[in-house]
């Protein structure tokens, strides 16, 4: 039989890839939190919007909307000390929310009749999301998104009795139920969704409709809530929008007010018969209400049970969705850096408001919207680095950065984050310390856990592509250089699941990449060297033709190819060049993380059509946000799992799926991202090792961004735009601080343009920069402009706002003193800059403007103001998304690199 060789690529590979960017990534919401996150390190919420209500004798905002309290009933005792906390309730959007739950018990697991034990039998909270008007009426539950996780894969495994995950009693969700009960969801426009399975007509397929509306994949629902030894629990629950969650339409104009409503479960049984549940007790009789000391059966939606009498109402204020903007203004299109996500989203009604223009802002990678702006089909670019010859493809792009004059504004000061949330059976872990070589070792699947395994497979050919001590590392806590650094995780036996952004680069990538180059330790194993105890880099992502990138392959039967010496047939892999040359992480600095493992599995087909790879066993996320969400939820998307009953995209039946969320009490998932969706989303982050250092470890602070932007900050060949050097940051600075820049393209606009654009930098420099959570504010996660910088986005903004489009004669010299060369790496050019820039002695240009002379704009393309249409007005809802242009760019995303 001919071998098969282990590098064979899917050829549905790059469609896969350009999928990835077109779909958001959705994994499942945490089904149950064991205890909650230590203090963020970048300040989350404003505290003045936070509550605290009592589940009796509440006298806070809240206390009118909370049901009445009934001292005889057989839950008082249980319950009426009890409080919560809610940080925040007012400018709601997509995020998380800290809960605080006091004046509780602990919660106690229990065995059931038929001997199955639950971890969250008694005492423990559960959490839901409503979108009805009046939070005491009668039929209030029906407005509340609950029992998206009837079904397979729901990440709960046995947490809560099975009968709380439906919104009916188990006798009714049954569609061969006789005289069932419904319990059905309402959306907020206003169809009724049953709560039951339901037969499909003219045939026997038995379905659940209300996942066509949420599931496992989507749904924000948490059933346990577990509580600690001194009554109390902390978790975070994620606030969905209208544009997450159509069916609740938080957010739109009908539905500003939305609610959480907590309901405790304590340790009386609820249920009058099996209307409610039909659980047994040891001698296999029902339950009987008030029972103590019993197991929370019911579904707390149930009005067969009465739980839903103890809930907690907590009013949210959602900021208002979609364009807020007046029909009718100008509206002028920014583009670039995700970094700028966050703070966009807050400060772009609010410039609406102030300025009556509509700034639209769609993200892409920072490189490509250097393109753009350099081919006028933007008007304000925003990235971290400035524009430079050797990212651009063409000679007519040279020419046209040689003819063309920018101004930089700094805009705001934020960071890459290595973002993690990691849960054990004890809880939450919150402290991660990582160095530059532990960190590569992950991004370039070199521990067994991060290359695609089946278990159908011989156990002696697994990962065979690895060295033989990566071998050896079945958890990552078995790395001595992990365990070094974090001897507090000897216990944690889960391994991580690695979110990263892509396959769109970013100039924030860029930084993380060059923090890692910078240790010498990392570089040299990125070069193949080994680590003080032997593990090596994955082959894969050595350089194409070094000695070491070998891989064995395989028989379609799954067996070593040998030759006819026995030995094993080895196939040639490695990193390249589009022109088939090769090139080294340890000194190409990407804008972006490849994945380059190319091994498929199973090596032995079974009863499965194909095998799946890197690509499906660790999906891409979309951008910085979607993977910060990924991980909020626990759900790394991993198709892994082969269902023979799934149809897949060519209509046939047989594909992998999603094995769904990691299970409580053994979560661990690791994200690059950046520092505000950490926050927005609560994860922990990461302290990273200084280059070079073996003891100082900074995780992002506003105090090590401040640090870093005093001892790093360095210039590069275009006076105007200074960087962090994560190789200068030293002391108390986090490496991966980033200031992010408005470029504007002074010789391609218009007048009316640049003064829209002089405005825009103005305030958001400005007004902008106020930390908060209130539309106009500086979100959590970027921290104010330092005078310096303030003072030349100021002079930036009066730079762009007087400046005139100067009339060149045709004979003319337009020479220049030469584009602008980055003395950083160019971003996603993978090769150093080429020397240049200002040639000594040249003076330094004004702040805020390039060195290139500036000869007439063409007049048939400079971008002109539009009036915004009713169909631009409703577009605009979406001129934060990213996925789009992410599928537009994809060719451009390793543009000159090849994976072998």
């Amino acid at each position: 039989m001919t071998p098969r060789r282990a590098t064979r690529r899917d050829p549905l590979a790059l469609s896969l890839t350009r999928i990835a960017c077109l779909v958001l990534a959705a994994g499942s919401v945490v089904g149950m939190f064991l205890v909650a996150p230590g203090s963020a390190t970048l300040a989350r919420a404003d505290a003045s919007s936070a509550i605290t209500v009592k589940w009796a004798n509440d006298s806070s905002s809240a206390s009118s909307f909370q049901p009445a309290r009934d001292p005889a009933s057989v839950h008082y005792a249980g319950f009426k000390n009890l409080a919560v906390k809610i940080e925040q309730t007012t400018g709601i959007t997509n995020q998380a929310l800290q809960v605080d739950i006091s004046g509780f018990a602990a919660t106690k697991q229990a065995t059931d009749a038929n001997g199955d034990t639950w971890s969250s039998a008694e005492n423990f909270f559960q959490a839901m999301q409503c979108w009805g008007p009046d939070p005491l009426a009668a039929d209030f539950n029906e407005t509340c998104e609950w029992g998206g996780r009837y079904a397979n894969n729901n990440g709960l495994n046995r947490s809560v009795y099975l009968d709380n995950i439906p919104r009916v009693a188990a006798k009714d969700i049954q569609a061969s139920a006789l005289n069932a009960t419904d319990v059905p969801f309402r959306t907020s426009g206003g169809t009724s969704v049953t709560g039951r399975q339901v037969i499909q007509a003219g045939s026997s397929t038995v379905t659940y409709p209300l996942l066509d509306y949420f599931g496992p994949a989507t749904t924000n629902e948490v059933q346990s809530v577990r509580i600690n030894g001194d009554g109390t629990g902390v978790f975070n629950f994620e606030a969905q929008t209208s544009e997450e969650a159509p069916q609740l339409g938080c957010g739109t104009a009908e539905h500003l007010r939305c609610w959480l409503v907590l309901v405790p479960r304590g340790t009386v049984y609820g249920g009058h018969d099996n209307s409610c549940s039909d659980i047994l007790d040891g001698s296999y009789n029902p339950f009987t209400y008030g029972r103590p000391n019993s197991i929370q059966a019911g579904s707390p939606v149930n009005p067969g049970c009465d739980y839903w009498s103890n809930r907690i109402n907590i009013p949210l204020d959602f900021n208002a969705t979609g364009s807020t903007c007046a029909r009718g203004n100008t509206e002028r299109r920014l583009v670039g850096s995700q970094l700028l996500v966050g703070a966009m989203a807050s400060w772009q009604p609010q410039l609406c408001d102030d300025l009556k223009t509509t700034f639209s802002f769609a993200t892409n990678p920072d490189s490509v919207a250097r393109q753009q702006l350099l081919d006028q089909q933007a008007g304000l670019a925003f990235s971290s680095f400035p524009i430079v010859g050797s990212e651009l493809d063409s000679q007519l792009g040279v020419t046209e950065l040689a003819n063309s004059k920018f101004s930089y504004a700094p805009i705001t000061v934020t960071s890459a984050d290595v973002a993690f949330f990691a849960e054990g059976t004890d809880g939450r872990v919150n402290d991660l310390h990582l160095s530059p070589r532990l960190l590569a070792k992950l991004l370039t699947q070199s521990y067994r856990f991060l290359v695609p395994s089946s278990a159908s497979d011989d156990s002696s050919k697994k990962y065979l592509q690895l060295g033989t001590v990566n071998r050896t590392y079945a958890y990552l806590n078995q790395d001595p250089d992990f365990r070094a650094l974090n001897p507090n995780w000897a216990q944690f036996s889960s391994n991580p699941a690695i979110v990263i952004p892509g396959p769109a680069g970013a100039d924030a990538i860029r930084q993380v990449w060059k923090w890692i180059q910078a240790d010498k330790e990392a570089a040299a194993w990125l070069a193949g060297a080994p680590d003080d105890w032997g593990m090596t880099i994955n082959p894969y992502y050595l350089p194409k033709g070094d000695a070491r990138a070998m891989v064995p392959t395989f028989t379609e039967a799954g067996a070593l190819a040998l030759d006819s010496n026995g030995a094993s047939i080895l196939n040639p892999v490695g990193l390249s060049n589009a022109d088939s040359s090769p090139f080294a992480l340890s000194k190409t600095t990407l804008d972006n993380f490849p994945k380059g493992d190319d091994s498929h599995v199973p090596l032995k087909l079974n009863i499965e059509r194909y095998r799946f790879g890197t690509l499906q066993s660790a999906p891409y996320s979309d951008n910085f946000l979607s993977a910060a969400r990924t991980v909020f939820r626990a759900d790394p998307g991993a198709k892994t799992v082969w269902d023979p009953t799934a149809i897949n995209a060519a209509g046939v039946a047989g594909d992998w799926v999603s094995g769904g969320a990691q299970v409580a009490g053994q979560r661990f998932m690791i994200a690059i991202t950046d520092a505000p969706s950490a926050r927005r989303y609560a994860l922990s982050s990461a302290a990273l090792r200084l280059d070079n250092s073996t003891t100082k470890f900074v995780a992002p602070t506003a105090d090590s961004l401040s640090a870093a932007l005093d001892s790093a900050l360095t210039a590069t060949s275009e006076p105007a735009v200074q960087q962090i050097d994560p190789a200068k940051v030293v002391d108390a600075g986090y490496p991966l601080t980033a200031v992010v820049y408005a470029t504007v393209n002074l010789t391609g606009s218009d007048a009316a343009a640049r003064t829209d654009f002089s405005r825009f930098i103005a305030q958001v420099t400005t007004k902008g920069q106020v930390p908060g959570t209130q539309l106009g504010e500086l979100p959590p996660g970027y921290i104010p402009l330092t005078p310096a910088l303030a003072g030349q986005a100021a002079a930036a903004s009066a730079a762009v706002a007087s400046f005139v489009t100067p009339t060149v004669p045709a004979s003319a010299d337009s020479s220049s003193n030469g584009y602008a060369q980055d003395s950083f790496t160019a971003a996603g050019s993978g090769a150093s800059a080429a020397s240049g820039g200002l040639a000594s002695g040249s003076q330094r240009p004004g702040i805020g403007a390039s060195s290139s002379p500036a000869p007439t704009a063409s007049n048939g393309r400079t971008p002109t103001a539009t009036n915004v249409s009713p169909i631009a007005q409703m577009a605009l809802s979406g001129s934060l998304a990213t996925g789009l242009s992410g599928a537009l760019f994809a060719p451009l995303l390793f543009r000159g690199r090849r994976l072998r």
